[in-house]
């Protein structure tokens, strides 16, 4: 596999990571609903731009504008 794809991967790990940590942290806190929601939202968006397979797909390539 190529380093991009470690790296990638790397990188989702933690975003996921991150969206569980703070989801819990939410659950357990009282917390802004609304800037806890802005930010769970963010880290889901992050985490599944970040995915491998996101990167890899015909869909990522059009948007992209990289379809060969």
């Amino acid at each position: 596999m190529k380093t991009s794809i470690w790296f990638w991967g790397a990188i989702e790990t933690v975003i996921w990571y991150a969206f569980i940590y703070y989801l819990l942290y939410a659950l357990k806190n009282p917390v802004d609903l609304w800037f806890s929601s802005a930010v769970l939202l963010g880290l889901a968006y992050a985490g599944t731009m970040a995915c491998p397979w996101v990167h890899n797909s015909d869909a990522w390539r059009r948007m992209t504008g990289k379809l060969a």
